[in-house]
């Protein structure tokens, strides 16, 4: 008998335990919310170009895939991609496809661009006309950008894109880095560096859900 008072406690709290993680892994933070990743530039249109080639499309796509990768085995959220390779949408078609789609939130990848190579900073843009929890996603994933950039704080901003001020659901625009920064550039063709930033950005929209 006094063997078995000492086992109980233990097999009570094993129990608990166990309880506990299965409850964890069965609500990931982003289940039952759906997510449009909508990849920068495409086909004809490049966005902006490192001076060793680079180009923002092919990079933009790389961080939205993994970023829906993220939100998919992580997060547990539904997503659904605005383009899943290198073809040309319009502004138009893309806020199409958010629209149409009955998505909770809606992420622009894009990466920016300066005549000057020296220029180098993160920032996230909202709409302009955009509602308090599209500012808050953009000052949640903000932070999270700069954690993981080390780069300067060019700001979380409002700014008018077609993308961000036509979509229904509250909308994001980031611009991580510059791609015609010569050190970035060469950060930029790390796919680790890529799944890094696309991570971060998982992170950002994880905060701004609450979980």
């Amino acid at each position: 008998m006094a063997n078995r008072k000492r086992i109980t406690p233990f097999l009570t709290m094993l129990l608990l335990f166990t309880t506990v993680v299965t409850t964890t892994a069965a609500s990931p933070p982003l289940a039952g919310i759906k997510v449009v990743v909508d990849a920068g530039h495409g086909g004809w249109d490049p966005g902006a170009v490192g001076g060793n080639g680079l180009t923002e499309k092919e990079i933009n796509l790389q961080v939205a895939k993994a970023l829906r990768n993220c939100l998919i085995e992580y997060g547990g959220a539904t997503v659904e991609m605005t383009r899943v390779n290198d073809v040309y949408l319009s502004l138009a078609s893309r806020v199409k496809i958010a629209n149409e789609s009955g998505a909770d939130r809606f992420i622009s990848i894009h990466h920016n661009g300066s005549v000057n190579p020296n220029h180098n900073g993160t920032a996230v843009y909202s709409a302009t006309n955009g509602s308090a929890r599209s500012h808050d996603l953009r000052n949640k994933v903000q932070k999270r950008l700069l954690q993981m950039t080390g780069l300067r704080d060019l700001g979380a901003n409002t700014a008018n894109f077609y993308v961000l001020r036509n979509t229904k659901m509250p909308a994001i625009l980031t611009e991580a880095s510059f791609i015609t920064n010569p050190k970035e550039e060469q950060k930029l063709r790390d796919p680790g560096y890529l799944w890094r930033e696309a991570f971060y950005i998982y992170k950002g929209i994880v905060d701004h859900m609450g979980k």
